[in-house]
């Protein structure tokens, strides 16, 4: 006859990290002593222990086991329902044991970390951070993103504006922050904020950071500006100490030498004139025409924006017979597009930046960038993900002449 089985409760509570008993009824129903061996089946079988694993029982006696069931408490202990099995093997009779089946009824938990990286940031027109949350839970968990600052000078975009990151897992967020106001000169500005992440059926979690605002022209302006001032005063001083006295004086000698050379000309020829002649009048000492050689015109100033509005915005060909001149670039990543964008000179190409590394991006030039007459400079740009690069754009100044 073999073995009957019984469980004392067919649906058991149990939390991960915590522990949950039940007791296994066995009953020899055979005719003969008999050792009966206890083991537990399905996923919840390595979280359980028996005790005793084995019975040995007279024919009609019962017995009972304990089952404990020590789910632990990580990511990879499923929450809700886990059947399990205990399969009682009779040594007299193998044919005759049987199996027993129970549900095993394993709660949530909810362990999260969020990380921000940087903690401080510098930037002229914004900065970027990365923001990232660790579910250490055994559910999935939700996260909104939201940002703050006490003197509301700031601007705060999210990529995504939520995160979801299942059991086990993480998930990442571009946090930009962008001040709402720009600082021409003076020192860094500080900026305090806190980002915060609102979770399910958890207590917010705040995150402080800084954004340090740099000035868009910094000291290396004021010390341009006195170096010029000084090279101006200095030439000046020169011009009026040095070189105008000597072109005056210059001037007045070769004056004073060509008013003799004329009153002795005019003296000598009223002495060959005397003698009943009339006395001839000296004419005015001819000077010679001089052309000056002309000068050739200046460079005009050149500036242009090149993107992708459309209607030939993203290109520029040089006109025939002039010359461009390339010193300053600014590239513009305004919607944080992801990808890179390039800039060209007919098919060789001048420079090619990623848009992940930058929002505003200033390039000045010791030596220029040419481009001849007939050449065309074009913006490429290649997006990771749609739409595309829309905003993109680069503004480029120069001069251009002919030539």
């Amino acid at each position: 006859m073999g073995a009957s089985v019984s469980l004392s409760a067919g649906l058991i509570d149990v939390d991960p990290g915590g522990e949950a008993a039940v007791e296994l009824r066995v009953q020899n129903r055979g005719q003969v002593v008999d050792q009966f061996a206890l083991e537990v089946l399905g996923a919840a079988a390595e979280w359980a222990t028996v005790e005793p694993a084995t019975l040995n029982l007279f024919p009609g006696k019962e017995e009972k086991a304990r089952i404990r069931f020590r789910p632990p408490r990580a990511s990879g202990t499923p929450a809700g329902e886990v059947p399990f099995g205990v399969r009682v093997r009779s040594r007299e009779d193998p044919a005759g044991g049987a199996v027993e089946e129970g549900t095993l009824l394993v709660g949530a938990f909810r362990q999260t970390e969020a990380e921000l990286v940087p903690r401080s940031s510098r930037g002229r027109f914004g900065a970027r951070h990365e923001l990232a949350l660790d579910n250490r839970g055994n559910v999935r968990m939700r996260a909104l993103l939201a940002g703050q600052d006490p003197s509301n000078r700031l601007r705060f975009r999210f990529a995504p504006a939520a995160l979801t990151a299942p059991p086990g897992g993480a998930a990442i967020a571009d946090v930009h922050v962008r001040p709402r106001g720009v600082a021409w000169t003076g020192p860094p500005r500080s900026h305090s904020f806190q980002l915060q992440l609102t979770l399910e059926d958890e207590r917010p979690q705040v995150l402080d950071a800084t954004m340090v605002q740099g000035p868009v022209f910094g000291p290396w302006v004021r010390t341009a500006a006195m170096v010029a001032a000084a090279a101006i005063v200095l030439a000046a001083g020169f011009w009026f100490l040095a070189v105008k006295p000597a072109v005056e004086s210059t001037a007045r000698d070769a004056i004073a030498g060509s008013l003799a050379q004329q009153a002795a000309a005019i003296s000598h020829l009223q002495q060959q004139g005397t003698g009943g002649g009339a006395t001839p009048t000296a004419g005015p000492t001819p000077v010679a025409t001089v052309n000056p050689t002309p000068t050739p015109a200046p460079p005009a100033f050149f500036s242009r924006r090149l993107d992708f509005a459309g209607g030939g915005r993203d290109h520029y060909t040089v006109p025939s017979g002039q010359t461009l001149e390339i010193t300053d670039l600014v590239f513009e990543n305004a919607q944080g597009e992801h990808g890179t964008v390039v800039l060209q000179r007919d098919a060789a190409v001048l420079l090619t930046e990623n848009l992940d590394n930058f929002r505003d991006l200033d390039l000045h030039f010791v030596t220029p960038v040419t481009a001849s007459g007939g050449q065309t400079v074009q913006l490429v740009a290649q997006c990771t993900a749609p739409p595309g690069c829309t905003h993109a754009a680069v503004l480029i100044d120069g001069t251009q002449r002919k030539g």
